[in-house]
């Protein structure tokens, strides 16, 4: 009698906890995948380029809404304030080439022997209308130790502040001649 009236209250126990674990009857809302309001688009140099010139690209980035975009800045001043706010990937035979200590320095990727400098400063929000943001000449020498000739690609990307959603460029193709 005592095993049954056991046997019972553990039917009973762990009934309770099933019911806890089950789901609720009223359907889950799905989540919905949210695009950012804005394109990057990067406009190269004519090809081919030579080794030994500048290699400037344009950025620029649109808003594809009907509303203002709001924007995080750096609080600084300067040509640097762009180069911060994106991430760059320059590639040759599919591997990054090699960055400059400019390059590691805005990303956070310092070795060691690179002379380690304190970032200061805040931000600030800046709201776009529709319609082109900004256009900005990077110059991809500050960035990349560029010392031979061949194919190189590039592409560049900014993680969208409202959503966490990565934005990509348009993907381009440097001819680099000697």
């Amino acid at each position: 009698m005592k095993i049954a009236t056991c046997l019972a209250m553990e039917v009973v126990f762990c009934g309770v906890f099933c019911l806890a674990q089950t789901s609720p009857s009223t359907p889950a809302k799905k989540s919905v995948a949210q695009t950012p309001g804005y394109t990057v688009t990067v406009t190269e140099p004519a090809n081919p380029i030579s080794l030994e010139s500048s290699i400037i690209v344009n950025l620029t980035v649109n808003n594809i809404t009907n509303a203002d975009i709001s924007w995080r800045w750096r609080h600084e001043t300067g040509e640097d304030l762009v180069y911060k706010a994106f991430h760059f990937m320059l590639k040759k035979d599919g591997r990054e080439v090699e960055t400059t200590l400019f390059h590691r320095k805005i990303t956070g990727r310092q070795r060691e022997g690179d002379p380690k400098e304190i970032d200061e400063g805040g931000t600030v929000l800046i709201a776009y209308p529709p319609g082109i943001m900004f256009t900005s000449k990077i110059d991809l020498r500050r960035l990349y130790e560029i010392i031979e000739p061949g194919q190189y690609t590039l592409e560049i990307s900014r993680i969208a502040e409202d959503n966490k959603t990565v934005v990509h460029s348009n993907t381009v193709t440097l001819n680099i001649v000697p």
